[in-house]
């Protein structure tokens, strides 16, 4: 990132002077605080404002890592890619900088921070369509690294469609040397589902049947309408959380009723968008909260992520690449933390919930993803 002069004269913003100090020595030395962001020349040249930035995702980045709660998290889980990539190429750090600064401007309602995060992601998206004008192996994981990162921060559901057409373009490009690509980690994800083999054996999948695919997303989209009506209730004590799940259960409601129907894509994105950047752009999200791994908040997210990949399933033409898989491993990543333990007693209805009970509905969402999901030969 080119440096540019910073105007901390005339800035609102006022940032914690152990961070001021901490970024001052990083731009100093080279030599970043945290261990998830690697020594390099190119953070010499950056500007005090995109290093106080970066800083912030790097300090996610690391109460996620100590808590081994960023697979829960979506891209998060691969984040150190992002940042090895953000030295190298301006687009990815002004990712990184614009998400940042989008989930301050939320925070603490500052103008300069939503500011910010219009330009950051302005230049992020300049850079990531010139950069795939000469598209090639040796910056398709930076092209792949700044169209995610960008996807949980684009401003309406028309640009997040513009943008996931580029991803599967990129996604598909990138076939002939996924093994050797930063991200093929999570493109090789396969869950490990325990229950998939006596499934399958049970009741063989037909995925070439439309007929069975059908009753099987119907039946996923009707036990998750229940599920989530039943948890919205629990809720109730937080509002935010408690409309969200709401919004959940009304969308899969109107899925569920339209299914087999013809659906403009335009709808289904429409639909999906305000499900695919919670942590970026809900106030009711918190880091500390997750890597408390907080068990409100666990099944919560659960139950968002497995609506998602329940609507995945039922809609296809959203489905593209790494959209389900991130949420598949954040799935079973939090059934792994809840099954520790039995249930928790919930204040609302003062009734004790079983975890085996509460995961039955996200795991199906895995299990008919694994069956009919468009990934699934990747």
């Amino acid at each position: 990132m080119a440096e540019l002069k910073d105007e901390d004269e005339d800035s609102a913003l006022w940032w914690p002077l152990d961070i001021e100090k901490s970024c001052a020595q990083w731009k100093e030395s080279g030599k970043p605080p945290f261990v998830s962001l690697s020594p390099s020349p190119s953070w010499h040249t950056m500007a005090m404002k995109d290093l106080r930035y970066i800083y912030k995702m790097a300090l996610v980045a690391n109460i996620l890592d100590l808590s081994k709660t960023a697979d829960i998290c979506l891209l998060w889980g691969d984040m150190r890619v992002l940042f090895q990539l953000a030295t190298q190429y301006d687009f990815v750090a002004h990712t990184l900088a614009a998400t940042s600064a989008q989930r301050l401007a939320l925070t603490t309602k500052s103008h300069e921070a939503a500011e910010d995060a219009y330009h950051y992601r302005k230049q992020a998206l300049h850079g990531l369509y010139r950069a795939m004008g000469c598209f090639s192996e040796c910056n398709a994981d930076a092209i792949l690294a700044a169209a995610l990162g960008c996807s949980y921060i684009m401003s309406d559901y028309r640009s997040l469609m513009a943008l996931a057409g580029n991803i599967s373009t990129v996604a598909s490009r990138m076939k002939p040397w996924l093994k050797r690509s930063a991200f093929h980690r999570i493109f090789t994800y396969e869950p490990p589902y325990p229950e998939k083999e006596e499934q399958a054996a049970s009741s063989p999948p037909e995925i070439e049947d439309v007929e069975h695919r059908f009753a099987l997303v119907k039946k996923l989209l009707a036990e998750g309408i229940g599920s989530v009506n039943g948890l919205a209730f629990c809720f109730q004590g937080d509002r935010d959380l408690s409309a969200m799940l709401r919004q959940l259960r009304d969308v899969m409601r109107l899925v569920h009723e339209r299914l087999g129907t013809d659906i403009p894509i335009e709808d289904q994105y429409r639909l999906i968008y305000p499900f695919t950047a919670w942590f970026v752009k809900s106030s009711a999200a918190s880091y500390v909260s997750l890597s408390a791994k907080c068990p409100f908040l666990l099944v919560f997210l659960l139950h968002m992520y497995a609506v998602v990949v329940a609507l995945a399933a039922a809609l296809p033409q959203i489905d593209v690449p790494l959209f389900a898989k991130f949420r598949l491993r954040a799935i079973l990543e939090i059934c792994s933390i809840l099954k520790k333990e039995p249930g928790f007693l919930c204040q609302r209805c003062g009734g004790f919930h079983a975890y085996e009970e509460v995961m039955a509905f996200p795991l199906s969402s895995v299990s008919v993803y694994q069956q009919i999901g468009r990934e699934t030969g990747l």
